[in-house]
């Protein structure tokens, strides 16, 4: 077996521990931020571009207010 296929059956195994044990998770969340994963939806150019535009004359980013609108909508996650 080659070096890195030993470095990552140990991280798999070390993984699958983990996600088994529910207080390795917990502290594991403290330690380690969650992964940021993308959330993508169509619209139309022009929405986009008047949205873009708003967004930036009130120096915020559009993740902000779909983050803020999706946790006003259907709350956080527990």
């Amino acid at each position: 077996m080659s070096k890195y296929k030993d470095v990552f059956n140990a991280k798999k195994k070390l993984e699958e521990k983990i996600d088994r044990n529910p207080e390795i998770q917990k502290s594991r969340n403290k330690i380690e931020p969650e992964k940021q994963v993308n959330l993508g939806i169509k619209i139309n150019e022009s929405r986009r571009r008047h949205w873009v535009g708003q967004a930036k004359l009130q120096g915020i980013t559009i993740s902000e207010v779909i983050i803020e609108a999706l946790a006003k909508k259907f709350g956080e996650p527990e």
